[in-house]
């Protein structure tokens, strides 16, 4: 069977025959694994096709267990993100956590736009590169159904409204193992040997998490956080994303 598609290359790696095994992230058909015999060091664009960073329509053969990519024809190529060290950092950790949190053949059209969006926005940003990966992790949650609960206790259903009174404005804990919010009694009450799990932000994570949510990929191209709420909150997310997803891309190095 034929398969015409747009897709974006996630990772490649050599195999026997001068062949190239190609991880592409497909709108139509999810991920796959292709194999192809066009030479990246090539000339034309069907070459630049099967390199990373790159947004392409594909002709690709399905065959009983396997994909093949004849052919393929650029639509929009992200060479510029090898061109500044801390955005290629950054965009391959982008497309790492895509690889691992997408299952095989199952398509996400709406994370393979945002992925787009990432990447044109990643371009264009100067600098704030940590904060547009916050930004795409933080929706990419809801996608992946462990979005944290901001709207109450986790464990006694206090409303976010009491949580702030109590708090005097301001969320003060979040669970990770609870999966959001953690009003004071419920913090008191908690055994400690689970308290490496639980966050006492500086800031209000409610606010920052909700507009991340709410603000387009585009809206980050400018924007970048303190350097203290960067560093608490790949801090929180790094856990969250290890307990609920079980991938671990924001090790405590990377601080961009």
């Amino acid at each position: 069977m034929l398969i015409n598609t747009e897709g974006i290359v996630l990772r490649q790696n050599k195999i026997a025959n001068n062949r190239r095994l190609i991880t592409l992230f497909t709108r139509s058909h999810g991920k796959i694994a292709a194999g192809t015999s066009i030479n990246e060091r090539a000339k034309g664009r069907a070459a630049l096709a099967i390199r990373t960073f790159t947004f392409a329509e594909y002709d690709i053969y399905k065959g009983r267990s396997y994909f093949n990519i004849n052919n393929a024809d650029v639509k929009r190529s992200y060479y510029s993100i090898g061109e500044d060290i801390d955005r290629y950092v950054v965009a391959s950790k982008l497309l790492e956590y895509v690889d691992k949190t997408t299952e095989e053949e199952q398509a996400r059209p709406r994370l393979f736009d945002m992925t787009l969006e990432f990447m044109e926005s990643i371009t264009n940003a100067k600098g704030n590169y940590m904060t547009l990966l916050y930004a795409f992790i933080v929706k990419s949650l809801a996608f992946n159904g462990v979005m944290p609960e901001l709207k109450q206790c986790v464990s006694c259903g206090k409303s976010l409204a009491e949580l702030r009174e109590e708090g005097g404005g301001k969320i003060r804990y979040f669970s990770v193992s609870g999966g959001g919010i953690l009003c004071e009694d419920c913090y008191k009450r908690l055994d400690m040997r689970d308290a490496s799990l639980i966050f006492k932000p500086d800031f209000d994570i409610v606010e920052v998490l909700d507009y991340f949510t709410r603000t387009p990929l585009s809206g980050f191209e400018k924007v970048s956080l303190k350097p203290s709420v960067s560093s608490e909150l790949q801090r929180i997310l790094s856990e969250y994303l290890k307990y609920y997803l079980d991938v671990d891309i924001l090790g405590d190095r990377m601080s961009i």
